[in-house]
């Protein structure tokens, strides 16, 4: 492929294979005596997509979960190669793919922006002369000495949006991080972001908020099942990806054998770490998040959503029901339930989502199972499928 501008982008024919290895691990005894290759299953996480973004320009990629949206942009970020075609990004290239990705644990807020701004190319004497104002523009003065392991996922957010946008990209590449964090910085990131692309700075822009991608993106492209199905003005292909979930909805709800179709539907249900991370594994304790996607064609309101969590002999650990929500027609729509602190011990978890009328009278939408969840353990001294958390207080007034 020719040579390409910086802040310009071209990809023909990219597509990305992944191998799925099916059995189980095997000691070195089975290995031997049995001697043949684990099964694997070849998985196109992307098929012949073609891609044209140019200098200065604003850039959204939208679709179902497992699209390939992820994929595509880490393409972008040189994080995987192309399994097939070609593709070239002009100039830097700044990245927040995955919040946290880069940070190191246990080093402190400032550790952590020398050590991305080195993994970007940096100089330490750049670094030296704005790290007041990306620490100032993360707001993390009070906690810039602090282990970022101590951070919210605001605060992981906060940090890494603030480092990818001081290290002079040419293209900057965003997944999904603007759903973190609180109203008045999200603001502030938008405002940022205008002032980059004044600049002529070039943005990719992957996000489930299709009202994100066009209130940013000049242009978008929509995928499905790894494919591209349209590309054009953010405006229009937005609408088509609307389209489609309707579609997809009304299919849906004719197949239920002849019952009645529903108004809503249950887009996406997904656990979010405390670092912003998307998982299925987590440790006891750690604070996670469940983020329920719905979308609902001709609106919603006064709607009932309940999530429900169940261990993997089918017993009932709990459910929290949420009432007065309101869905706009159209518009896929984010609730979260934050844990603190994960209430359950160490086994295998399954999420289920309903949602119900204003009474709870009628099931409008349902999921189950919507996600499965792992969970392990630290704690030797306790047992049950739920953490109680609770504290000792021992005789004379000593506590454990």
């Amino acid at each position: 492929m020719t040579e390409v501008a910086p802040g310009q982008i071209r990809g023909r024919g990219l597509g990305r294979r992944f191998l799925i290895r099916l059995s189980h691990s095997r000691s070195l005894k089975e290995a031997i005596l049995r001697r043949e290759l684990p099964k694997t299953r070849e998985i196109w996480a992307l098929r012949d997509v073609d891609l044209d973004v140019e200098p200065g320009e604003a850039f959204g990629i939208v679709g179902r979960n497992g699209s390939g949206k992820s994929t595509l942009l880490k393409l972008l970020a040189h994080i995987y190669a192309p399994s097939t075609g070609m593709l070239a990004v002009g100039g830097r290239v700044g990245s927040l793919i995955e919040i946290g990705a880069g940070f190191h644990p246990d080093f402190t807020g400032v550790e952590n922006v020398y050590l991305n701004a080195s993994i970007y190319g940096l100089k330490r004497t750049y670094v030296d002369a704005h790290l007041d104002e990306i620490i100032d523009f993360a707001e993390l003065e009070a906690f810039k000495d602090a282990p970022v392991r101590t951070y919210s996922s605001g605060m992981y957010m906060r940090l890494g949006f603030s480092v990818a946008m001081h290290v002079q990209p040419d293209v900057l590449l965003l997944d999904e991080v603007l759903a973190v964090g609180d109203v008045a910085f999200q603001e502030k990131c938008y405002e940022r972001i205008w002032e980059f692309k004044r600049g002529g700075g070039t943005i990719v822009f992957v996000s489930h908020d299709e009202r994100a991608v066009a209130r940013v993106c000049d242009r978008a492209l929509l995928l499905e099942e790894g494919r591209q199905l349209e590309t054009g003005p953010a405006a229009e292909v937005v609408r088509a990806y609307h389209a489609r979930l309707a579609g997809d909805t009304a299919e849906r709800a004719a197949s239920r054998n002849g019952e009645p179709s529903g108004p809503c539907r249950v887009h996406e249900v997904r656990a979010v770490a405390g670092d912003g991370s998307i998982r299925e594994r987590f440790t006891e304790g750690e604070p996670m998040a469940l983020e329920v996607w719905l979308y609902a064609e001709q609106g919603l309101e006064e709607g009932r959503v309940s999530v429900g969590i169940r261990d993997s002999a089918g017993n009932d650990l709990g459910s929290q029901t949420v009432d007065r929500v309101l869905l706009r027609p159209g518009q896929l729509e984010r609730l979260r339930l934050h844990f603190p602190g994960l209430p359950m011990r160490e086994g295998r978890f399954v999420v289920a989502v309903a949602v119900r009328n204003g009474d709870g009278s009628t099931e409008l939408a349902v999921a189950d199972p919507a996600l499965e969840l792992s969970v392990f353990s630290e704690d030797s001294a306790g047992g049950g499928p739920i953490r109680l958390g609770g504290s000792w207080e021992l005789p004379g007034g000593d506590s454990a």
